[in-house]
């Protein structure tokens, strides 16, 4: 049975417009003309409450593409949103009916949710910490969030929450081959080839933030530095709602 989800994504502001820090889980269905239907909902209400200025698809809009976007609201509900060239401080005009809304947030790529489908089975993967004994997270000064992917491959680009966990840049093991992995040849032959790991004087050493050496060599490790779990998709919802409560920064 297909799974919809809908995630939400949480904003920072710089200043100048509101970017994206992050999402979350927002809802979960079964039934796919429900969860469309809601997420229109969302999405139309979450327009509705965006200063037009701040919105970085208008701030950094060209004048004629402010004027596509003037032009489809004025003939939708005769009301402007650019004037002299700039686009409006105030939210969108409230004449503007919900399906018009629902439209122009798809015309300016101002999307506040996501709607993702599963026809399959649902896994995802997540980093679970060896040193810590906890899933990895990620934080931003507006948001906090769990690290996890459909594919363990598409964690590789997150390997600098593990590197983070140490106290030098690079990450260096002691040891002798025998001793770090069980296939010391296979790994002394990654160790030639790869420019991000080196050994020397029974020290394996992990160039700092190198994504690739580390993400690859952990795997051969007695003792990984990190691991990759399954996790549901329940328990993610869970481990979100948790980071909810604990960071209310990113409500403000």
């Amino acid at each position: 049975m297909p799974t919809f989800v809908i995630r939400e994504k949480f904003f920072g502001y710089n200043d100048e417009v509101f970017y994206v820090a992050g999402n979350r889980i927002a809802n979960i269905f079964q039934d796919q003309a429900l969860a469309e239907q809601h997420y229109k909902q969302l999405e139309v209400a979450a327009a509705r409450n965006f200063a037009l200025y701040e919105v970085a698809a208008f701030f950094d809009a060209t004048e004629d593409e402010l004027q596509k976007y003037d032009d489809f609201v004025f003939s939708r509900c005769g009301e402007h949103i650019v004037e002299a060239g700039d686009i409006s401080e105030d939210v969108l005009p409230a004449s503007l009916n919900d399906a018009d809304t629902f439209e122009f947030v798809q015309l300016a790529q101002m999307q506040s949710y996501q709607l993702v489908s599963f026809a399959d089975e649902v896994k995802f993967y997540a980093l679970w910490s060896l040193k810590k004994q906890d899933w990895i997270k990620q934080y931003d000064e507006c948001f906090a969030g769990l690290i996890y992917a459909a594919s363990p491959e598409y964690l590789k680009p997150y390997m600098e929450h593990v590197f983070s966990e140490f106290d030098e840049p690079n990450i260096v093991l002691q040891g002798t081959l025998d001793s770090l992995t069980q296939n010391p040849i296979l790994m002394q032959s990654l160790i030639a080839t790869h420019a991000g790991l080196s050994y020397s004087q029974d020290q394996l050493r992990i160039q700092a933030w190198d994504d690739d050496a580390l993400f690859t060599i952990n795997s051969m490790l007695k003792q990984p530095l990190f691991e990759i779990r399954e996790i549901a998709l329940d328990e993610i919802q869970s481990i979100e709602k948790e980071l909810e409560k604990e960071y209310g920064y990113d409500y403000e």
